[in-house]
């Protein structure tokens, strides 16, 4: 059979689609990948999907894959890379008509600590204390396409099972499921505000009670240790962040959408892993592959957004002629483009566009492109687990600068500085870096924040640069709150 596609009149948005299904019965880990207003050709469609047939997540070399209905969950030890490639190769669609979404996926995050798997050697040292899976992806047969660019909106059906056959009768209910959430109109209240223009945050953002798993001192102790690194010759540059962890009384889906209006982002994100949630507004595309074609746009370089238009060109021309952030962004573009050269034709990379200035909400970055055409049979899957995790947010060179990371950096990173997206089964596949990126569970949310370190870095500015970073997480818990604390963990209560 065909995977059924049908264009449906709808007035939901994404954010409403999801509100209804969170409020339908059956809707299991819902994943909404969400497009802002951004002149970008990869912002385009947004992605709501639900109920996978088969879920992977995995905790070191334990992997749980389960089969739903059900459902049945089996254990089963060894590289979650080759476990996970192996069942991509049971769901691809390759004979499929040629579109520029997905007929169906992995969704999920893929975090910063699968490194172990990618790169054997490297230590691990660093205490998961939130308990994460270092991955969890759904392989969803069905999901609804909003393009933002004709305003139109697509069912996409495949009657894919979890032993790879497909069903007409699978198709038709999933098609029917879809239809039935959006019939109805979206109630006022179950849409998101989202800002359609990029504009400066208020010079005051109040702020609930934060803690750091790092305190000032510490990281700028942190960044300094780095930088004798760097001296030394063993990294020209690395990636340090530090944590934020408050109390949240909402929920991860409205928290989501307190962020996602604070700090709008091309590659915003809502993951629904039951326990707990992922929340992401990243500016940063890791990659972008359509059947051969691969796409990075590594992001260095920044500079905080500020409410007077003068005080924000200059800030933007600050940036522009740094020679330190050039020098870094430099850097890191040619890692990513060798690393593209490990797995594209011979002579197909090209960097069209470098030091290009983007704008967002609370800051202002350097970002390039690069591209290549990948070599033939080479699977998206394999491309993503060779180039990760991404250049811009490890370091160069990135074997030393991620045990230079895992040393100083006290707990792990879980799913920040991994990659949030989907891999299609018609190789259509879309990953963000997973930075802005929120962890909710148990009432409380943690947010990563880092900067870029090099020899002539400000160990305070980067430790600056990290609060800059997280205004946008920081206003996200201000909203409707009065509380303008803010706490930090002592050196010695971590």
């Amino acid at each position: 059979m065909r995977p059924l596609i049908q264009e449906i009149q709808t007035a939901h948005q994404p954010e409403s689609l999801v509100a209804a299904l969170r409020g339908s019965l059956p809707a299991r880990r819902v994943v909404l990948l969400r497009t802002s207003a951004f002149d970008s050709p990869s912002a385009r469609y947004s992605m709501v999907t639900a109920n996978p047939f088969l879920t992977f997540r995995s905790f070191g070399s334990r992997c749980e894959i389960t089969e739903h209905p059900g459902p049945v969950t089996r254990q089963q030890f060894g590289n979650p890379w080759h476990l996970l490639e192996s069942l991509m190769a049971r769901y691809e669609l390759l004979e499929e008509i040629d579109l520029p979404f997905p007929l169906g996926g992995g969704f999920g995050y893929w975090g910063y600590d699968l490194k172990n798997f990618t790169e054997p050697k490297l230590p691990r040292r660093a205490v998961n204390d939130l308990e994460l899976p270092d991955c969890q992806v759904g392989f969803y047969g069905s999901l609804m396409v909003f393009d933002h660019h004709l305003g139109k909106a697509f069912v996409v059906a495949t009657g894919l099972k979890a032993d790879g056959t497909r069903s007409e009768s699978e198709a038709n209910e999933a098609l029917k499921f879809w239809r039935s959430l959006l019939v109805e109109p979206p109630p006022e209240s179950a849409g998101q505000k989202t800002a359609r223009e990029i504009s400066p945050p208020a010079p005051e953002v109040p702020i609930a009670p934060v803690k750091s798993n790092l305190s000032r001192a510490e990281f700028i102790a942190a960044v300094e240790r780095a930088q004798r690194y760097i001296r030394s010759g063993d990294i020209y540059q690395v990636n340090l962040s530090r944590r934020l962890t408050a109390l949240d009384p909402g929920s991860s889906w409205e928290f989501f959408q307190k962020l996602s209006a604070a700090s709008p982002a091309p590659f915003s994100a809502w993951l629904d892993c039951d326990e707990f949630a992922v929340i992401s507004s990243s500016p940063e595309q890791f990659l972008r592959l359509s059947g051969a074609q691969i796409v990075t746009r590594p992001i260095k370089g920044t500079r905080p957004r500020d409410a007077d238009p003068t005080r924000d060109a200059q800030l933007a021309y600050e940036l522009q002629t740094s020679p330190k952030e050039l020098a870094e962004l430099v850097m890191i573009t040619d890692l990513l483009r060798n690393d593209l050269g490990k797995i594209c034709e011979f002579g197909s990379v090209q960097v069209p566009e470098l030091a290009r200035l983007e704008k967002f909400a609370q800051v202002q970055h350097l970002v390039s492109t690069v591209e290549g055409r990948l070599r033939p049979g080479l699977t998206h899957f394999a491309a993503l687990a060779s180039c990760f995790p991404g250049g811009s947010i490890t370091g160069a060179p990135k074997f030393r600068a991620m045990e230079i990371i895992d040393e100083l950096e006290p707990v792990s990173r879980g799913p920040y500085c991994g990659t949030i997206g989907y891999l299609g089964f018609n190789r259509e596949s879309q990953l963000s870096i997973a930075i802005r990126t929120a962890v909710w569970t148990q009432g409380k949310v943690h947010f990563n924040s880092g900067a870029g370190i090099v020899a002539d870095s400000n160990p305070a500015a980067e430790y600056e640069e990290t609060t800059a970073k997280a205004r946008g997480f920081l206003a996200a818990l201000a909203a409707g709150r009065s509380q303008t604390e803010v706490a930090r963990y002592p050196a010695e209560g971590r």
